[in-house]
């Protein structure tokens, strides 16, 4: 709405309430006398008193009504409009929030709806000075970040942020920002990856708040991030946003892992396992924007993810107390997901364990009836019956196979 149209819609308002204001003071003027009091209660009532009494309980009315209607025009008139800055705001996390799941189970890849409550660190875990260690599963390709230089591996001496886990810089004289703003801002500014408005990010760090009070604040936050990453913090007139190509953010290297893994079949295991250890905790730990519920839900979705993936590769090859491990952490995140529920009763079928397969398989069912009154999918149904049959068939074997 332009200010052309919110004058006119406050000119009206206004018009509309002094009306009223005038329709209530005629009202006043023309307010009835009170009714006429009877002598004893015993007394029966007069045809005056009880058209007085009326004429005093419609006035009344009346005069609410006014009251009710004067009120809400009031507020019409002083209503705030969102602004032009908090509408793109709201339209850039909106297309954000566009699931990515290929399947389309909402179930499988629901977000948690409470903090988690177990954190079980990466199991693979690289000393940046130590040399890269090979294994018959893992072997590690050069993987350069997407939208970055190539590196072959990543050390404190370069200057980055770390968003995957606690806010945190690397490279600089310090790893959290004096001011809270500037770590906001600097989140900010990673997550968009585009040159984003002044104005935009006034809203994002300061929403609803006046422009004008908010700016010093803003600059202050703007000249400490210069302060610490130099000129990878970019200013352009009116828009800012940080120089990817001098900075090592792990958004951007999870994305590159992602896109390399899709393509290189053979080291896909190396690549995806690199991918899951860059999650050192929930994404986005310390910044208390509006805007952050919607990213972690999305970067927590793509964790599951990558979780379910590594623990299935796991499985394939041959390592069932490493997967077991992955399915676990994921069941840390979010228990009712079914797709690692799956993950795990398969797992533990393959370990043997028949009772761990019932009791994954019932907490499960009642996760879903009790968060959302749903039962399990078919798909893990069938797959925790063939997995029961099978474990049953293999225990008759095993004992017909014993001497008698």
């Amino acid at each position: 709405m332009n200010a052309r149209k919110r004058i006119v819609r406050r000119f009206a308002a206004l018009l509309s309430a002094a009306a009223l204001v005038a329709v209530l003071a005629l009202a006043w003027d023309l307010r009835p006398s009170l009714p006429p009091l009877p002598h004893s209660f015993s007394a029966p009532l007069a045809t005056n008193t009880i058209t007085s009494t009326l004429d005093l309980a419609a006035w009344v009315v009346f005069v609410l009504l006014d009251l009710v209607l004067f009120s809400n025009v009031m507020k019409l008139a002083i209503r705030r409009t969102p602004r032009r800055s908090e509408l793109r705001l709201r339209h850039a996390f909106a297309a954000r929030e566009t699931p990515t799941i290929e399947d389309g189970d909402w179930r499988s890849h629901s977000a948690p709806l409470a903090s988690p409550i177990l954190r079980i660190p990466p199991k693979h875990h690289v000393e940046p000075a130590s040399e890269p260690v090979q294994t018959e599963r893992e072997v590690l390709p050069d993987v350069a970040p997407a939208h970055a230089t190539p590196r072959t591996e990543r050390t404190d001496e370069h200057v980055g942020v770390r968003l995957l886990g606690p806010f945190e810089l690397t490279g600089c004289k310090k790893r959290q920002p004096r001011r809270q703003a500037t770590a906001e801002l600097l989140a900010y500014l990673a997550i968009q990856r585009r040159p984003v408005s002044r104005d935009e990010l006034l809203e994002a760090l300061w929403p609803g708040d006046d422009p004008r009070r908010s700016a010093a604040r803003f600059y202050q936050a703007a000249s400490e991030a210069r302060k610490l990453l130099g000129d990878a913090f970019l200013r352009a007139r009116d828009t800012y946003n940080l120089d990817r190509q001098q900075l090592v953010i792990d958004l951007d290297e999870l994305d590159g892992l992602r896109e390399q893994a899709r393509t290189d079949e053979e080291h896909a295991p190396a690549l995806l396992e690199r991918a899951l250890a860059l999650f050192r905790a929930e994404p986005l730990t310390g910044i208390d924007a509006l805007w952050v519920d919607t990213e972690q839900r999305r970067l927590t979705s793509l964790r599951l993810s990558l979780l379910e993936r590594v623990g299935r590769l796991r499985l394939e090859s041959g390592d069932a107390a490493g997967a077991l491990e992955v399915a676990d952490e994921a069941a840390a995140l979010d228990g009712s997901n079914e797709h690692v529920v799956q993950l795990a009763i398969e797992v533990e079928a393959a370990l043997g364990r028949r009772e761990a397969v019932v009791e994954r398989y019932e907490r499960l069912r009642r996760d879903l009836d009790e968060r959302f009154g749903l039962e399990p999918s078919r798909e893990t149904r069938v797959l925790y019956r063939r997995l029961l049959s099978q474990n049953n068939a293999q225990g008759g074997e095993g004992r017909q196979r014993q001497p008698a």
